[in-house]
């Protein structure tokens, strides 16, 4: 049996389809979150349902920016080796599937995974997280719920494989301006708005670190910008660093997804990598769409790429080596002082 997708048209007016879902709502923010409840198969890669009767819902479970192919489950080769191999998946009972990014990717963690953690309506929960998430993340998690008074029993870790799941939740993801609106209405509430010139450094990161940054950093300094190493930051601290800003300029990094945090009218100067392939495209309009929703004043320098010698170890299991050699995202940068400050002075 292959796999079929059911239309949003098709689940409203099917009562049956309909009682698969859990629906709850944010009456502030009027956001409607559909949980898919009971027994089904989950892809620990894409966090996507399959039900028993081998129905998905694209509706509510593929990502945001599209980024992950899908139509691979809906192929008769997908069919035969799930089929095959269905009843020999781990099982787990009772959870509530948050998920996380196989590559513990920040923006994906934040915008994608996180607002779901705000429609638990449970007081003690077994969680699941990939498990190539990091501490910090977990940590962050754990801080959220203890403030919602909601307990974990037990962390539930998948690797990159097939689950079966009985009797549990898995919250759907929500559109990037309604994804920035739960996260604000949930995190601002006790952040300090005093403005600041922030500098974001990459220069203990793999990919995109401004290898020139020193070329810059009188000129940062005497304009009362702080350069700001956000690895060392809590994920509360890196929230508040972004809501107390006036101006933010940093390389394109994954810790953009919190100018979700900004407010209206902050500058955003995004020094970024010369892209030239159509896969790149995501990753080029990524935080200016968040800029888009938050009336937020973006800007973007182009950098020259320079070649990188560190091994990407983490990166090498998700991404092939063609892209990782072809694509400037995956190589660190050189930025022009002249470029830069004609920008700056713009600004």
């Amino acid at each position: 049996m292959n796999i079929k997708d059911i239309e949003l048209k098709k689940i409203i007016n099917d009562d049956s389809l309909k009682k698969k879902f859990l629906y709850s709502t944010n009456k502030k923010l009027n956001i409607t979150c559909n949980s898919l409840i009971g027994n089904f198969y989950l892809d620990s890669f894409n966090f996507f349902p399959i039900t028993e009767d081998h129905y998905t819902f694209k509706n509510f479970y593929v990502w945001p920016d599209k980024m992950i192919e899908y139509q691979k489950f809906y192929t008769k080769k997908f069919a035969d080796i799930f089929n095959k191999r269905k009843n020999l998946f781990k099982e787990f009972s009772d959870a509530f599937i948050l998920g996380s990014s196989v590559s513990d990717d920040y923006y994906r963690n934040l915008i994608y995974f996180l607002p779901r953690i705000f429609f638990i309506h449970q007081k003690e929960i077994n969680l699941v997280l990939h498990r190539d998430s990091s501490n910090k993340f977990r940590k962050f998690i754990i801080e959220i719920l203890k403030q919602n008074k909601i307990q974990i029993k037990k962390f539930i870790y998948l690797d990159n494989d097939f689950y079966k799941f009985n009797n549990s939740f898995i919250p759907r993801y929500f559109k990037l301006i309604d994804s920035i609106r739960i996260l604000r209405h949930n995190l601002l509430k006790d952040v300090q708005k005093k403005k600041s010139k922030i500098f974001i450094s990459r220069q203990t990161s793999s990919s995109r670190n401004l290898v020139n940054e020193s070329d810059f950093n009188l000129l940062l300094k005497s304009q009362g910008f702080k350069i700001i190493n956000i690895t060392n930051l809590s994920f509360f601290e890196q929230i508040k660093v972004f809501a107390s800003a006036e101006i933010i300029i940093s390389p394109t990094s994954s810790v953009l997804a919190n100018l979700a945090f900004c407010s209206p009218e902050t500058k955003v100067i995004e020094i970024t990598p010369k892209y030239q392939f159509e896969y790149e495209n995501n990753l080029k309009f990524r935080y200016a769409s968040i800029c888009k929703q938050l009336n937020l004043k973006y800007s973007f320098i182009e950098a020259e790429p320079v070649k990188i010698k560190k091994f990407q170890s983490n990166l090498n299991k998700f991404i092939s080596k063609k892209v990782l050699d072809k694509s400037n995202y995956y190589q660190d940068l050189i930025l022009d002082k002249k470029k830069f400050e004609k920008l700056f002075l713009k600004n």
